[in-house]
């Protein structure tokens, strides 16, 4: 590229760029005397911005554009550094379309990233790489198309994409085919999230976040006729938005709002939205036509997030999952303290969009149970963060301080409840305490009561309330009605209904806990807890081919994932093969699982002396908490009155392994004892008759 003094008089025509030497471009530059410029009035399709040394490799791409019919402004950038001339601007800022050519010279360009951040914020950037490179840090978050192996051939299936994605921005229908099925799809950026540790409706939606959901409900309207493919075209995954912040502490704000966003949409039932876990495996691929199939979804939300004293930007875009390519993208900056001012004015904007695409009921403007409180929704984030990371004792308190710091700035928010119970109810189950642990359960159902009192249509308000009722509380039937609302809310939340699958395989509906599981796992398909869910239901009905195949598909996405080995092996043992259950056992993670598994099975193998080892292990290792699985351990070897004593010893403590009671095959020998029997309909379980079936 020459780099041109201002008042140099330029006139740039096709022979410049390999065209015919009497063509002149349509968009010319005349600089006057006094540095002035005359220019043609039109505006440009293409802003062509790149580095002097990748010249050769740029005219290359202005013929094709040229000879497409596209008018190309390439002469963008003064040798005066970060001067720009008028003409430059104002080519820049009309141009139908910004294309980057992005190699490893440009990235260090000043100039390059300039013209690149305009295209970006006016949402008509189309990055290119010409070697390969990746584009610096702040432009990552949109795809590149890779013109490394491109030789020149206007056939070639990069070059077409090129153009399709400049056609679509310029809004110019051309003649041939704008990204043939053999084309190479663009990748996926490095994100800056995959290095940091993986972790897990409101009020709140900031007037950027409104902003995107309008956009993409007009969209998906759009487009949902024209697909042709299998994948539902109203399918959708979002994410893990990109941490810009320049501080790694951060991540939980960007990663918090691509949740937050996929709260709200999931809302309502007209977008199939991908779940987390599913997204946040899948998004290790840089491939977006690889994400969108491995989640069987037709469109990506990608986004980034820079939190920058008393202002938020983000910039977000929507991705075709057939091509790899951009629909839309858009930048928005708002201040935090002012961000709740404008929400009204954009929720109208929705409002209308809505009406207009999906009709006057649908409702999703904002997320339920949520909080229109910065200060509230900044706690209620990082604690979410913290409690995803599921790492000790101290990350979960910290975690509660978190959403008792929420509740206490907006005492209405429905979600920051919730999410205060569901913690109470696991720092009680999981780790001793000098308070009683009954006094525990009961601050976490009175926190869990708030939580459906400010947002009782949020499912996980619900889904709190029966979690703490059936497993701190042991009362099955108080337990019923919130996991029953929460099932109903909540068809669309993979977490909810892998919850609501358990709790309703433990009482005995194995019909729609199957329905709720098999629901979960189409939603997080990629999801080895939900697949260990699936395995224990279908082992619990005695489905042991199906259940084998679940469980070796959670173990091929997690080799570590804990409690599988235990459900192979538990199959194994009830088969009578005790040599087979016993390796299995022995690859088990849980060590309660693997303690009471190897101190019922061993004896059977000879080995008395090795049970008791591990009983005692058991004991020691767990004490009170380990009651209900020592009651497994008396069962399977004989001792029924200790069995019995330590079931019941277990409910005195509220040990939440009595929940597994109803259809645990362990205790079949004792289904017909009286004790047993009371204990039962203590905790307001049906009782199973001999064959298995409920009686009620």
């Amino acid at each position: 590229m020459r780099y041109l003094p201002i008042c140099d008089r330029v006139r740039l025509s096709r022979r410049d760029v390999g065209g015919p030497p009497d063509a002149v471009c349509t968009v010319a530059t005349e600089f006057d005397d006094c540095g002035q410029s005359a220019v043609n009035e039109s505006a440009p399709d293409i802003f062509l911005s790149y580095s002097r040394g990748d010249e050769v490799q740029a005219r290359k791409l202005i013929a094709f554009l040229q000879n497409e019919g596209f008018t190309v402004w390439w002469d963008g950038m003064l040798e005066a550094g970060t001067v720009f001339t008028r003409t430059t601007e104002r080519a820049l800022e009309q141009a139908g379309a910004v294309l980057v050519l992005w190699t490893a010279t440009s990235v260090q360009s000043n100039w390059v990233r300039d013209e690149a951040q305009s295209g970006r914020d006016r949402g008509v950037l189309v990055p290119i790489s010409l070697d390969g490179s990746l584009p610096p840090l702040g432009f990552r978050q949109f795809q590149s198309v890779d013109l490394s192996g491109w030789r020149g051939s206007s056939d070639a299936p990069e070059i077409r994409n090129v153009r399709a994605a400049v056609s679509r921005l310029v809004d110019r229908e051309l003649s041939s085919p704008s990204a043939p099925a053999s084309a190479k799809p663009p990748q996926l950026s490095d994100r800056a999230y995959r290095s940091e540790p993986k972790s897990k409706p409101t009020r709140f939606l900031a007037a950027g976040l409104a902003a995107i959901l309008a956009l993409t409900a007009g969209i998906f309207a759009v487009t949902r006729t024209a697909n042709t493919s299998d994948v539902d075209s109203s399918s959708l995954a979002i994410l893990p938005f990109e941490n810009l912040s320049g501080d790694a502490n951060k991540a939980y704000f960007s990663t918090g709002l691509s949740e937050e966003l996929r709260q709200v949409l999931s809302q309502g039932g007209y977008l199939q939205v991908a779940a987390r876990t599913s997204t946040e495996e899948a998004a290790q691929n840089t491939n977006a036509v690889e994400v969108a199939a491995l989640l069987q979804v037709r469109y990506l939300l990608d986004g980034s997030v820079r939190q920058d004293g008393g202002k938020v930007r983000f910039s977000v875009q929507l991705i075709d999952g057939e091509t790899g390519f951009d629909i839309w993208s858009e930048v928005y900056e708002r201040p935090l303290d002012d961000i709740f001012a404008v929400q009204s004015d954009i929720a109208e904007q929705v409002a209308r969009a809505l009406k207009l695409q999906l009709g006057e009921d649908t409702a999703l403007a904002s997320r339920e149970g949520g909080t229109d409180s910065p200060a509230a929704l900044d706690a209620y984030l990082r604690g979410k963060a913290l409690y995803d990371l599921s790492r000790d004792e101290a990350t979960f308190r910290a975690a509660q301080r978190q959403f008792e710091a929420a509740v206490k700035a907006d005492p209405d928010y429905g979600a920051a409840w919730a999410m205060l119970s569901r913690t109470q109810t696991l720092i009680a189950s999981s780790y001793p305490s000098d308070v009683p642990l009954a006094q525990s359960y009961a601050v976490a159902v009175e926190t869990a009561r708030r939580a459906v009192e400010t947002a009782p249509d949020l499912a996980a308000a619900q889904a709190a309330l029966g979690f703490v009722l059936f497993n701190g509380r042991l009362d099955a039937t108080s337990a019923r009605e919130p996991m029953e609302q929460a099932n109903r809310l909540g068809q669309n939340d993979a977490d909810i209904l892998q919850l609501y699958a358990s709790y309703a395989a433990r009482t005995g509906d194995f019909e729609a806990a199957t329905k709720a599981i098999e629901r979960a796992i189409r939603r997080d398909p990629l999801n080895a807890v939900a697949l260990r869910t699936q395995a224990d239901i279908l082992a619990t009905q005695g489905d042991f081919a199906k259940a084998r195949s679940a469980a070796a598909e959670a173990l091929r996405l997690n080799p570590d994932m804990r409690v599988v080995h235990r459900i192979l092996g538990d199959m194994f043992y009830h088969e009578g093969q005790f040599a087979k259950a016993r390796q299995e056992y022995e690859k088990e993670g849980s060590k309660l699982s693997r303690f009471t598994a190897l101190a019922m099975t061993l004896p059977r193998l000879g080995d008395k002396e090795g049970g008791e080892r591990n009983f005692r292990e058991l004991q020691r290792e767990y004490g009170l908490n380990g009651l209900y699985q020592q009651a497994q351990v008396f069962a399977q070897t004989g001792r029924t009155t200790e069995a019995l004593d330590a079931l019941e010893q277990a409910y005195t403590v509220n040990d939440s392994g009595l929940v597994l009671l109803r259809h645990d095959p362990m205790f079949k020998g004792l289904r017909k004892q009286p004790r047993f029997v009371a204990l039962l309909r203590r905790m307001g379980f049906s009782t199973p008759d001999v064959t298995g079936q409920s009686r009620r």
